[in-house]
């Protein structure tokens, strides 16, 4: 009895790693949806870049869509990187930025897969747990991307603003992502995924 109670942990945990064909279908098939998503916001973040730090971190977070809607409705390890990694390759010939749109989701899927881990452990994910790791992956993004351009430059009352704008609009765009998915999920469109078979649980 006791190998059982500490097995059984460690099943369930290779059984949310392990991938089937249905689910990988499904990753693949959000990724270009989301790829069509990118393509306009790449245009708009493109035409504010004139504009300063500050519209280029409210933005931002526009391209942590993907990734918020794949660790919603997947809770796999890996969905996240895979999802936004898809998304910017599909996107590559229809963008102003060509490859580099490949780099956002790579870095933005990067960030967005590790705050996963980190607050949800692909297991919880309340609208509390969304929230936070929204901020974590809007914080390390501004750190990594936006903090590296001539940072001491910039006064520290528009830095600070920069910062909030960045966590803001991936808090904004993770709850929105939340939402999205849940509507779809009502459409039976999610059945094969961990979100439509956790609603299938309480139906």
């Amino acid at each position: 009895m006791q190998l059982n109670s500490v097995d059984q942990p460690t099943l369930k945990r290779a059984a949310r790693s392990r991938w089937s064909t249905r689910e990988l279908l499904t990753a693949a098939v959000l990724a270009m949806a989301f790829a069509v998503l990118l393509v306009p916001f790449t245009y708009l973040y493109a035409a504010v870049l004139s504009l300063g730090i500050l519209a280029r971190s409210a933005l931002t977070g526009l391209f942590f869509m993907p990734a918020a809607f794949a660790a919603y409705t997947l809770r796999k390890p890996g969905a996240v990187i895979f999802v936004s990694l898809v998304s910017g390759l599909v996107a590559i010939p229809f963008t102003p930025y060509g490859l580099l749109v490949l780099g956002i989701g790579a870095l933005t899927g990067a960030i967005g897969e590790a705050a996963c881990w980190l607050v949800t452990r692909y297991r919880h994910f309340s609208l509390a747990r969304i929230v936070g790791l929204s901020f974590v992956a809007g914080l390390v993004e501004f750190l990594l991307v936006l903090f590296s351009l001539r940072v001491s430059q910039i006064e520290p009352l528009i830095l600070v603003a920069a910062i909030a704008l960045s966590v803001l609009g991936f808090v904004v765009v993770g709850v929105v992502a939340r939402l999205l998915a849940d509507a779809v999920a009502r459409t039976g469109a999610l059945n094969n995924t961990a979100l439509g078979r956790e609603r299938e649980r309480y139906v």
